[in-house]
């Protein structure tokens, strides 16, 4: 990635995660309120959403290449646009049209997703990966405070449709950064998953951080991140209260990458990871013992603090690691494969939450469903650990 491209990819995530941050704190709640709190139905179009992802996924990395994926890339702006307007002009409406919304969700993700991994792979080495990933994360955390406070305080005082309204604006602004953006550059190699996952068969490495993505998506990235926002809201009562909580976490998330670029400078015991999924499990214990605000709260700084961390080096380590052994040149397929466990992983999770919801009667079942789910990053750790050792070991450049 050229340094101009950089610096405009690097804007354009940290303008696209105001919006992001709607879509993954506040449109839930949006449309539990519109369901009479059927978390069961946000379940089913969420998981239905992971499947769809994956096709999309599958499809884009099959066509993309250096003459098309400066397009794709920019195709999901308008695309989000889209998304919106059909919130703004549906209303209560769009639980009618729900799993079609979905599609077109995911399509937009995709699309931005797919081109910006692509040349996030091409474009660090091993040494500076980890740095790259916290940086963008950094920008990312900066926006995530301010937007859960903005976005409660607009939802207050005004309606989520003034909300949708501003949203659309912030990706017109997208739309004319994106322009700067110069040709992207991606392997033009046709899409060979077959082969790759052959050749991959006897890589520990590579299996040892698709199974940390895998375990990663069961976890912290699965059906706890639909379920954490919905707890919170619940307890406190109100968007703008929600808001407020998670920009004061977006602050303790900030706090713990810059402390991340420090110690990555450093010798750091990787090892540790398991620990702080084991710490972060056993607050999600506390909080099935006694479900309480503080509980809650303790739970959240912690996922906000070490749990970033954990998101932050595995993000740069499932980059990384096709980067040994000769395999570069299977960017594609290493995208998709890794995507294919996250997939699995969410539907597990999920899955498990929709069990534990309709079948089981208990009071305090989401919070026993996230703690279920937490026990599996203790996993992803351990695998997360195994690649860092290999990556340290081979000098990856």
């Amino acid at each position: 990635m050229e340094q101009e491209n950089r610096k405009y990819i690097a804007i354009i995530s940290f303008l696209r995660k105001f919006i992001r941050v709607f879509f993954t704190l506040f449109f839930n709640i949006y449309i539990l309120k519109i369901v009479n709190n059927d978390l069961s139905f946000i379940i089913k179009y969420n998981l239905f959403g992971v499947v769809v992802e994956l096709v999309i996924c599958y499809t884009i990395l099959k066509f993309i290449n250096s003459k098309n994926a400066k397009l794709i890339y920019k195709a999901s702006f308008p695309l989000l646009i889209l998304n919106i307007l059909a919130l703004l002009v549906f209303k209560e409406n769009i639980v009618k049209y729900i799993f079609i919304f979905k599609i077109l969700e995911r399509l937009a993700e995709v699309c931005y997703s797919m081109p910006y991994e692509l040349i996030v792979i091409g474009s660090n080495n091993n040494k500076t990966m980890s740095s790259f990933i916290a940086n963008v994360n950094i920008l990312s955390g900066i926006a995530t405070i301010l937007t859960p406070i903005f976005s409660g305080f607009i939802i207050q005082k005004f309606s989520y449709y003034i909300l949708f309204i501003i949203l659309i604006i912030e990706a017109l602004v997208i739309i004319a950064i994106s322009f700067k953006i110069k040709d992207f550059t991606v392997n033009d190699k046709k899409l060979q998953l077959k082969e790759f996952f052959k050749k991959v068969k006897h890589k520990q490495h590579i299996q040892d951080i698709y199974k940390c993505m895998f375990y990663r998506r069961i976890s912290s990235q699965g059906a706890v991140t639909e379920l954490l926002p919905i707890i919170l809201f619940l307890r406190l009562g109100t968007e703008m209260d929600l808001g407020t909580y998670n920009s004061l976490f977006a602050v303790i998330s900030i706090i713990s990458l810059q402390v991340l670029k420090i110690v990555n400078n450093r010798k750091f015991d990787k090892c540790i990871y398991p620990y702080l999924a084991i710490i972060i499990f056993i607050s999600s214990l506390l909080v099935v013992y006694n479900t309480s605000f503080a509980t809650l709260l303790i739970y959240y700084i912690l996922m906000n603090s070490f749990g970033t961390v954990i998101e932050s080096e595995a993000c740069s380590k499932v980059y990384a690691a096709i980067k040994t052994d000769n395999l570069s040149e299977h960017k594609k397929e290493h995208i998709l494969a890794y995507n294919i466990y996250m997939t699995i992983g969410q539907i597990i999770s999920y899955s498990i939450v929709y069990i534990l919801y309709n079948y089981f009667y208990d009071v305090n079942i989401l919070s026993i469903s996230v703690s279920i789910l937490m026990f599996f990053l203790i996993i992803s750790t351990i695998y997360l650990g195994k690649t860092q050792k290999y990556l340290e070991t081979n000098e990856v450049v």
